[in-house]
């Protein structure tokens, strides 16, 4: 939960009467994000909370699946409850990077592998892209690493012709975000993306691109980000931990009726 959603929150519950439940949920969530219980750490048993907030098990069940809907806590039968490294957030109303969105959160972000390079648009990246037949793109190709935790295997297919020379600039996107470099070095502005997300398990790919086991759940996107004059640039994709990282779209108000939704 971010700070936004906290103060909003909280501003509701002082309108409103606080369940008791919640009233747990809240002080075990500040204990948390203070500190006084780290990612790992075990939370007293259902009994010791009981006893501490003269609350009964099931009252005290209740704050705590509030706290593992949020990510904060995970719930193992026979090992209890444990805090977790919180997932990361990305909001998809506005067009932002990997990297932007992990610094935000004020997370180190560093680069594993990285390749830049120029070369023949491989034929579905033409086809997203609009491209004459051999027509060249950049390819960046990153692994993105939070924390000493490999999140991300991310791959940008860039409108060459657009952006000369980005293959001495390799060093550059070690330390910093892709649309920074662009915005810096090139004066571009992306004016709007189409992104589609899909979840699946770790193959053995997945496994050795991002050392973990296989069977754990990813999040597979397909981006396409458009310049000013509608011109298509970038196809992004990228292959993201769903146990880190996930993605919060903002809903307002219900279509007219007859109008066509897209």
């Amino acid at each position: 939960m971010n700070k936004e959603d906290t103060e909003n929150m909280n501003k509701q519950i002082d309108k409103e009467e606080i369940p008791f439940y919640f009233k747990i949920y809240k002080s075990l969530r500040e204990e948390i994000e203070e500190g006084i219980y780290k990612v790992g750490d075990l939370l007293p048993s259902e009994v010791e909370l009981g006893e501490r907030f003269g609350a009964s098990r099931t009252t005290v069940r209740n704050a705590l699946g509030e706290l593992e809907k949020e990510g904060l806590v995970s719930r193992k039968r026979g090992k209890g409850t444990i805090v977790r490294e919180p997932k990361t957030t990305q909001n998809l109303n506005y067009i932002s990077s990997f990297t932007e969105t992990l610094k935000e959160k004020g997370i180190e972000v560093t680069t594993g592998s990285l390749i830049v390079e120029l070369i023949t648009a491989p034929s579905k990246i033409a086809s997203l892209l609009n491209l004459e037949n051999d027509e060249k793109v950049y390819l960046v190709q990153r692994t993105r690493i939070a924390n000493d935790i490999p999140i991300a295997f991310v791959s940008n297919y860039l409108l060459a012709r657009v952006i000369p020379g980005l293959e001495s600039k390799k060093e550059i996107l070690r330390r910093e975000g892709l649309y920074q470099l662009l915005e810096r070095e090139y004066g571009l502005q992306l004016h709007r993306a189409v992104e589609t997300i899909e979840a699946y398990s770790s193959g053995p790919l997945e496994s050795d691109l991002l050392q973990i086991p296989q069977r754990i759940p990813l999040f597979h996107t397909v981006r396409v980000t458009y310049l000013e004059d509608e011109t298509p640039f970038e196809v992004v994709i990228s292959v993201i931990r769903a146990d880190k990282y996930e993605y919060k779209v903002y809903l307002e108000g219900r279509p007219h009726r007859g109008k066509e939704v897209f």
